[in-house]
């Protein structure tokens, strides 16, 4: 059946689904069920029924996310308490062997054949749990010390729960969290001024791929917006000048400014891909106005981008998103790029002239942009349709 999911996934990736016309009097045919018929009569998969979606809106999975965190630190704290009231003490042994009976039982019920969402809920809970369990014990047993090892066995540990777990708000916490632990080896590795440019190059990596991906498609979805929220973060604690805190990790950054213009041209080189891509699949003229236009507007931001950190960075996300119709990945790109630039302008690092003049230039490239828009995605009568 995973293998069926799977199959369904790409395909409505990546066939468009065209609207039924039928008579008014006769019941529409949902397009997925369709496809689904479709696929069942090439023999792609093996069930002539549809299999019931389980999504849930968003702000039901953030407060699922909340409560699971809650519940995590009740469960491990209870067993502490416990383990500390019997032992009085409750050592790194203690700790990892309490996280790894946790995260044996969350994993334990993901695997059970019947999928509720109330197991689901208690497994993702117990897993969390477990992590935080077992990422107490090894900093006990390492010397009370984020080092090295530390990173290397949590990100191990998070790579397999994200491959073998088929829930999908857990599959984004576990990438959000494996993103964390890959930051901080680059940052013992002494490469952590290259982790913006090598975020960037990997989230791209995985959304030009993602519709090739098959029964895989939702686990790399997950893990390309955990690692878009940690590139995110990363930006913005440089950008809102928290960088005392994380002094010894952002010191090499801010000595060095050919990092920030090497990360710019990789983003510029991307963006410039997906704007051929986009221009060739709607055949329209690389050489037009339009064209001319985008390359000018790509250009600027560019260099908007070396005052203003960041920018450059959310133009990125929203052309990944618009490619491969990623929502929630656009409107990371456009929230993140009104936080960079607010962030620039509160700083106190340059001029009051400056900042007008970058915060002018950047409101004449939006009504550039805004005439391009016009002129590519001209407004008919058959907007619906063509949609």
């Amino acid at each position: 059946m995973d293998k069926n999911k799977g199959l369904m996934e790409e395909s409505v990736a990546t066939t468009p689904l065209d609207k039924c016309v039928v008579p008014s009097d006769m019941p529409c045919e949902s397009p997925l069920a369709t496809l689904w018929q479709a696929l069942y009569a090439e023999g792609n998969v093996g069930s002539p029924q549809m299999p019931e979606s389980h999504d849930v809106p968003w702000y039901i999975a953030a407060m699922q996310a909340f409560a699971a965190w809650i519940a995590a630190w009740f469960l491990l704290g209870f067993m502490a308490s416990l383990l500390d009231a019997i032992f009085e003490r409750v050592d790194g042994y203690f700790a990892l062997f309490i996280g790894l009976i946790y995260l044996g039982i969350g994993v334990g019920l993901y695997f059970l054949p019947r999928k509720q969402t109330f197991i689901h809920q208690f497994a993702f809970a117990a897993s969390l749990s477990g992590i935080l369990g077992i990422a107490w014990g090894l900093f006990d047993l390492l010397g009370d010390d984020f080092s090295f090892a530390w990173y290397s066995s949590m990100a191990i540990i998070l790579l397999c729960l994200w491959g073998l777990i088929t829930h999908g708000l857990a599959q984004f916490v576990f990438a959000f969290c494996l993103s964390w632990c890959v930051v901080g080896i680059m940052a013992k590795l002494h490469l952590l001024n290259l982790s913006q440019s090598i975020f960037a190059l990997l989230i791209s990596l995985v959304v030009l791929n993602i519709h090739q991906l098959g029964r895989h498609y939702r686990r790399a979805r997950m893990l390309l917006y955990g690692f878009a929220f940690t590139l995110l973060n990363i930006q913005l604690i440089h950008v809102f000048s928290m960088d005392n805190i994380f002094e010894a990790l952002f010191t090499p950054w801010q000595q060095m400014p050919w990092l920030s213009l090497t990360h710019v041209l990789i983003i510029f080189s991307i963006c410039s891909f997906l704007l051929i891509s986009i221009f060739r699949e709607r055949q329209q003229s690389l050489v037009s106005l339009s064209a001319f236009a985008c390359v000018i507007g790509l250009v600027f931001v560019s260099g908007l981008s070396l005052p203003m950190q960041g920018v450059s960075t959310a133009i990125l996300l929203m052309l990944l998103g618009h490619y491969a119709n990623e929502f929630w990945l656009k409107w990371m790109g456009i929230a993140s790029a009104v936080l960079f630039v607010g962030g620039y302008y509160y700083s106190l690092e340059t001029t009051l002239m400056l900042k007008s003049w970058y915060l002018m230039g950047l409101g004449l490239l939006l009504l550039v942009t805004k005439l391009v828009m016009w002129r590519l995605f001209p407004v008919n009568v058959h907007a619906k349709e063509t949609m």
